[in-house]
């Protein structure tokens, strides 16, 4: 008898361990809109991402996450653009229609989201001085056959106008992982191939995979070193000079470890998180030659 009424307790203890279980959380997870938005000056208004935060406890669905119905206005000098949104290759945004209306330098520019379900969204920025090159990047480059026994200031060096940032955001980043023997004079069937100029990186890592590199710099010249170029081949260097919203942005998610955090001091969103921010921008395609045999 008493064994049976231990195995009876027993039941009922588990019977509410499980209930239990499968009680609701405490706190119901409450969606947050999210919103990443950069003007580039003399650039059309493009790629305005408008999103809804996902709990970290469901499988991540970018679909699911993307808000297709807001009405998304940008107003500058007392005209208000209405935004569109658009679908490419699976990937939703907001853009302006008329991609003959580009982003003008030193102008204030104020983004507003109205959501479905009332709920509004603001944020401004007054967009940088115009940039320019004043030593572009050289379009051919050797690269050479050991990169630890060239000066740091050799003929990478690169040169633009300041404008009216305090700080500059570089980027490379390679166009073409493929072709290489296409772009030669003449042409050849010769495929790209990885640079791998830093031995510590980890082909586990899944940033060993990227295609950009970032960094940032305190004056308006620099030398484009070596180790920036992760491919041979066709490759893109560009300066950013960014408003201050951009350049905290930039390095809170993108600087300083590969663990990207999202920071709400940085954000300057009324009505939700994110970011919206402007730059101005110089490019340059630079081909990169692969070693030379020995």
């Amino acid at each position: 008898m008493k064994t049976a009424m231990l195995r009876y307790s027993a039941l009922i203890l588990l019977a509410v361990v499980f209930t239990a279980c499968e009680d609701e959380p405490p706190t119901a997870y409450d969606p947050v809109p999210f919103l990443e938005a950069y003007l580039t000056v003399d650039e059309p208004v493009q790629g305005i991402v408008l999103a809804m935060s996902q709990p970290i406890t469901e499988p991540f669905d970018y679909g699911d996450m993307m808000i297709p119905d807001a009405d998304v206005t940008l107003s500058a000098k007392g005209v208000e653009y209405q935004l569109q949104y658009v679908e490419r290759n699976g990937v939703g945004s907001y853009l302006l229609p008329d991609s003959s209306i580009t982003v003008k330098p030193e102008t204030h520019y104020e983004l507003t989201v109205r959501l479905s379900d009332g709920r509004t969204m603001r944020a401004e920025t007054v967009t940088p001085q115009r940039i320019g090159w004043v030593t572009p990047p050289r379009e051919i480059l050797q690269y050479p056959q050991d990169t630890t026994r060239l000066f740091s200031p050799d003929s990478l060096r690169i040169e633009w106008t300041p404008g009216n940032s305090v700080e500059y955001i570089v980027r490379v980043r390679v166009l073409d992982t493929l072709g290489y023997g296409k772009y030669l004079d003449p042409q050849t069937v010769e495929t790209n191939e990885r640079t791998n100029n830093i031995p510590f990186e980890d082909p586990d890592d899944p940033t060993f995979y990227t295609f950009t590199r970032w960094g940032f710099v305190q004056t308006s010249q620099a030398p484009t070193v070596w180790a920036a170029f992760r491919w041979f081949g066709l490759n893109e260097v560009a300066i950013l000079a960014p408003d201050k919203p951009m350049l905290d942005w930039f390095k809170s998610t993108q600087w300083g470890g590969r663990t990207v955090e999202y920071r709400a001091e940085y954000s300057n969103v009324e009505g939700g998180v994110g970011i919206f921010a402007s730059a101005s921008i110089v490019r340059q395609n630079v081909f990169v030659l692969k070693r030379k045999k020995q």
